[in-house]
This record gives C-alpha cells, sequence and structure tokens, in this order.
C-alpha cells in the first residue's frame, strides 16, 4: 500500500510536496481506516484545486516516477531520461534536479525510495527499509556515481559492486535485472500502480475488453456492479469479426487509413457490446437485444464500462488507482458510488483522484484527511495540502460537522478560482 508521495521542481511543483495516504488522529468514518502491522492507511484520497492548479500535475509525477524506475532498464547510455520537467518560473529550479521520493508497504516491510534526476543523469538515488518496530536501515545510497551499500541488510549489493551503473539508469532496475528479491519485489510494487485518464480511455481498454472476454478475475464483480448503476443494460458481451476497412471514419486522414489497413487486414477485431431487453405493449420481456457499445451507449456508459477493469483489478489484488478527472463524463451519484465501493470494501487497495465534482465534498464520504487541496502561490507553484491541516485565517482548523461542499464554494479553504 502506498504510504505517501513527495515530489519537488516537477512542473508546477517547485517547493516539496507531500501527499500521505496515513490516517490522522481524527475520528469520524473510523471504518475506512485500514490498518497495515503499525500502520493505519487510508483507501482513497480526493484533490480538489481550481484549474491549472496542479492537481494533474500531482498525477503526472507519480505516473512520471513509474516509467522512470520501469523503463531505466531499456535506455542505452546516451538515451535521455523521459520526464524532466523541472519548474521554469524560477532562475534557481530551472537548471536544478527533480526529486521524487515514495514510501510504501510491500508485506511488513515499509520501504522509502526516491531519487533525483535531470533529462542525462541520476544525481542521486537512495532506498531505505523499517521492519515492525525497529528504526530506519538504509540499504543504499547513491550520488551521481558513487554508491554505498549496506552489507548487513542488502546483500544484493555485494552482487552489484563491482558492475558499472550507467548515469542514466536506475541502481534499482539494475538489481531487478539480476533477480535480486529486495529490488524485483519494489519493481513488482511500482508495476501494480495503475494511472489512467478519466477523459480518455486509450491505454486501458484493452485490459477491459480482455477481462470480460476471458472472464478473468473481476469479471462478475465488474458486470455485477455495472448492473447495480441500471444503466440500461444487463449484460456486456465481446463479439469477435473480422477487420472491415469500410468500418473506419470517413473524417480519418486517408494516410491513417492506409496504415491501418495494412496493420489489421486479416486479423480479427474484438469490440463489446450492451445486452438489453426487449419489451411486448404489456412490458413484458420477451427477448434480448446486444448494441455495439461505441455506437449506441452513452459517454458516461462507455466511461464506467472501460473502467470497470482497472477499478476491480486495482480492488481484487490491492493495487493503486489513480485516476486524473475520475467525474469526467460521469453523473455525480456514479462517481460517488465508485468512491463508495474503494473506502467500504477495499482491504488494501487504494484510489487517488483529481476532480471538480463538489457534490463528493460531504463528511459522510470522505475523512478530512482524505480530501487535498492545490493552490498556487504568489510565485506561481503549486502547494498541496489537507483539509484536516488547513487552518483558516483566524487559526481554526475545519471543523468535522463543516458544510464542506458550501465552505468551499465560498473559498474559505482555497483551491478555486479567483474571478
Amino acid at each position: 500500500m502506498l504510504v505517501n508521495f513527495t515530489v519537488s521542481n516537477f512542473r508546477s511543483f517547485k517547493e516539496s510536496q507531500t501527499l500521505s495516504m496515513e490516517a490522522t488522529a481524527i475520528r469520524e468514518l473510523n471504518e475506512y481506516v485500514i490498518p497495515k502491522d503499525k500502520y493505519r492507511l487510508l483507501p482513497s484520497a480526493v484533490i480538489y484545486g481550481a484549474n491549472s492548479s496542479g492537481k494533474s500535475n500531482l498525477l503526472k509525477a507519480l505516473l512520471v516516477m513509474q516509467k522512470v524506475v520501469l523503463e531505466s532498464v531499456k535506455l542505452n547510455p546516451d538515451d535521455l531520461i523521459v520526464g524532466y520537467e523541472p519548474f521554469v518560473l524560477s532562475e534557481e529550479s530551472i537548471s536544478e534536479p527533480t526529486s521524487f521520493e515514495i514510501q510504501f508497504l510491500i508485506d511488513s516491510v515499509k520501504y522509502r525510495y526516491g531519487f533525483d534526476f535531470d533529462a542525462s543523469s541520476i544525481k542521486a538515488e537512495w532506498l531505505y527499509e523499517k521492519k515492525g518496530g525497529e528504526r530506519e536501515y538504509n540499504l543504499f545510497l547513491r550520488a551521481d556515481t558513487e554508491i554505498q551499500y549496506s552489507k548487513k541488510r542488502f546483500l544484493e549489493g555485494l552482487k552489484i559492486k563491482n558492475l558499472s551503473v550507467e548515469k542514466n539508469r536506475l541502481l534499482l532496475s539494475l538489481a531487478a535485472q539480476l533477480s535480486e528479491p529486495v529490488s524485483q519485489g519494489i519493481m513488482k510494487w511500482f508495476k501494480m500502480c495503475n494511472v489512467i485518464s478519466g477523459i480518455e480511455g486509450t491505454g486501458y481498454e484493452n485490459f477491459t475488453i480482455k477481462m470480460l472476454k476471458e472472464h478473468i478475475v473481476g469479471y462478475d464483480e465488474a458486470v455485477s456492479f455495472l448492473r447495480n448503476m441500471k444503466l440500461g443494460f444487463d449484460n456486456i458481451e465481446i463479439e469477435e469479426s473480422d477487420f472491415n476497412q469500410g468500418a473506419l471514419s470517413d473524417k480519418m486522414p486517408q494516410e491513417m487509413k492506409d496504415q491501418l489497413t495494412k496493420t489489421l487486414s486479416g486479423k480479427k477485431i474484438l469490440s463489446v457490446n450492451t445486452v438489453h431487453k426487449i419489451y411486448d405493449k404489456e412490458n413484458k420481456v420477451v427477448g434480448t437485444k446486444s448494441f455495439n457499445k461505441d455506437r449506441m451507449e452513452s459517454e458516461g456508459s462507455k466511461k464506467l464500462i472501460e473502467m470497470s477493469g482497472p477499478i476491480f483489478d486495482t480492488l481484487l489484488n490491492n493495487k493503486v488507482l489513480i485516476v486524473d478527472e475520475l467525474d469526467a463524463k460521469l453523473h455525480p451519484v456514479l462517481t460517488r458510488e465508485l468512491v463508495k465501493v474503494f473506502n467500504s470494501q477495499s482491504r488494501g487497495a487504494q484510489l487517488i483522484f483529481a476532480t471538480h465534482d463538489t457534490n463528493l465534498l460531504n463528511i459522510n464520504l470522505f475523512r478530512r484527511d482524505q480530501i487535498w487541496l492545490t493552490e498556487k502561490n504568489e510565485a506561481e507553484a503549486t502547494e498541496l495540502y489537507s483539509l484536516v491541516e488547513f487552518k483558516e485565517s483566524e487559526g481554526k482548523k475545519v471543523r468535522k460537522d463543516s458544510s464542506l461542499e458550501k465552505d468551499y464554494m465560498k473559498g474559505r479553504y482555497g483551491a478555486i478560482p479567483y474571478i
């Protein structure tokens, strides 16, 4: 499970800012808190803020860290590190490295891993572990090409100490490539983070189609959830057909149509169909009819279907789901139901998302430490803070019985547009 994530000098983030998934001492909705060994973690976090305040940049930072970790092993010595985008509105930060640090639990061990990097090289890298009630121990420290290992706690360091680490590659990825258990476990944890867009289904719709076609883990739960949402259909089917060039849009550039035709000719195309009931004049069910999802269903229904794969993959496998614009195309009631699934059913899965849907600002749906806000300061840099730590001008904290949505829209907590 994710414990916290810290970012600095990335896009709109200049100074170090931390998103924490640790439950504070507040007492409301204690049934949401997931106890993991000596930690009390939260199943979800929602991020609010004005347009261009940094919400999406925070989630993008998580995605970039994941990509750098997982793709580092593929880099050639002269390749650039994709994702270096420092805060450019400051003379001091524009040439400084970006820094990411993340803390997470694997079984009963908490790891703290991070690195500093620019476009061409890893400037620093570090890994710490904390087991049970013992103190935190350093496993390795890296400064440019100089590396120090713990001889007692990081035995894999003995195998790689004589190997050269390319300046643009992570030490963690090298250790994992050599099948070292600690490093491989950390790499596996990063793979368990599903980072998706709430606006476009590109990148995860194929996963959902595979789940629905092969009835793999999550299929039953996804179909049941979609039925309970009363979207108008009773079942979902996967239709397999031969590629047909005539199905391509007339608005598509001819060059693109030719390329797709060349790539897909002779191959099978999978499409999602929704099954609806047919009624007679007395409103009795007399049969069913199948419709192509993309042609006949609403944008919101299509989005829920497409997201059902990563949602239930996350829930059933205790992964982390990170979604930008979760509420896009969805009715507020549907968004609320998605959040309820994580808050009430999660035993280790976590949902982190950005939204403008103020209907979710409700003390019966979120604890105050689950609500986060982003706001630009006078230097145009993003500041991130939770509602539980926010203090109003007179020094008072937000009460648990406050009208959160009303007060937020009034600007009492900041993080709204000032027009």
